[in-house]
């Protein structure tokens, strides 16, 4: 099963934005995750068509289970 930490922010000029982390820990926290956005915002590392970073709102773990079928 695969987990991704899928962290929702709003840019400067109000778009959403989201980073997907594949292979997250399932045994994060609220304060770690939103420790971990807010440091995001105040980095400014990453640069949006637009603008910068200014708001985390939502974040979540999503996981995912695949099964192949034998069609062949």
């Amino acid at each position: 099963m695969a987990v991704q930490l899928q962290m929702n922010f709003k840019n400067k000029l109000g778009s959403n934005f989201r980073i997907n982390v594949d292979n997250a820990l399932e045994t994060l926290t609220d304060d770690k995750v939103k420790t971990a956005m807010e440091t995001i915002i105040s980095k400014n590392i990453f640069d949006t068509s637009g603008g910068e970073l200014v708001e985390a709102v939502s974040a979540s773990l999503v996981s995912t289970t695949e099964k192949e079928f034998a069609v062949k």
